[in-house]
């Protein structure tokens, strides 16, 4: 289990990359995604960081609960930090993971079983992604890391082609984009998740 958890850490850590830098992964290409779900554009906040505010957020896009607190990217990380026993994470600070000007915090959860990274958004800081990394947590639709390509579609139905990665399937909704990664196993070549992300829109 400690090598899953260090394996897909480092996949999410790449798919943090993924939209910023256009990092690539050189995986054998798993699915071609189909047709868009949902996808709506909403105007977030700007100032002189890049981090979205999105008033909507909480009832528009997707949820990730945990301990029975909402955790929704575009939503303020001051609104929910208190709600966490301080014994169940670490937080620790790294550049802005977009790009803008500032400091991003990242709170690892667990050991790393999830992360979420906050990203300055003017005076606040905007939840920008949250990662899951292993089968202890799960989307609230119920996808976890070792689900198959089935069970994520029978979840979430078909994922956007002309924004995914091959290895990666993506669903949109409200300003949230949720990103599931899969991988086979070379032993048995059975293809399951591997992470899963949330990611926040860029204002």
């Amino acid at each position: 289990m400690k090598g899953l958890k260090i394996t897909t850490l480092i996949l999410a850590a790449a798919m943090m990359a993924m939209p910023i830098a256009g990092c690539n992964n050189s995986k054998k290409p798993v699915s071609s995604g189909i047709n868009i779900i949902s996808s709506q554009s909403q105007n977030g906040l700007s100032g002189e960081n890049a981090g979205m505010i999105d008033p909507n957020a909480a009832s528009n896009n997707f949820i990730f609960k945990y301990n029975g607190v909402n955790v929704v990217v575009n939503t303020k990380m001051e609104d929910i930090e208190g709600k966490f026993d301080s014994k169940t994470y670490k937080k620790t600070s790294q550049v802005s993971c977009i790009g803008a000007a500032g400091t991003d915090w990242v709170y690892t959860f667990n050991g790393g079983s999830f992360v979420i990274v906050a990203t300055p958004a003017g005076k606040d800081y905007s939840i920008y992604q949250i990662i899951l990394a292993d089968d202890s947590v799960s989307t609230a639709e119920g996808v976890c890391v070792g689900n198959t390509v089935d069970q994520v579609k029978a979840a979430y139905g078909e994922p956007v082609k002309d924004k995914s990665d091959e290895r990666v399937y993506i669903y949109e909704k409200g300003t949230s984009t949720l990103m599931i990664t899969f991988e086979e196993d070379e032993n048995t070549q059975k293809v399951t998740v591997a992470s899963i992300m949330y990611q926040g829109a860029i204002a």
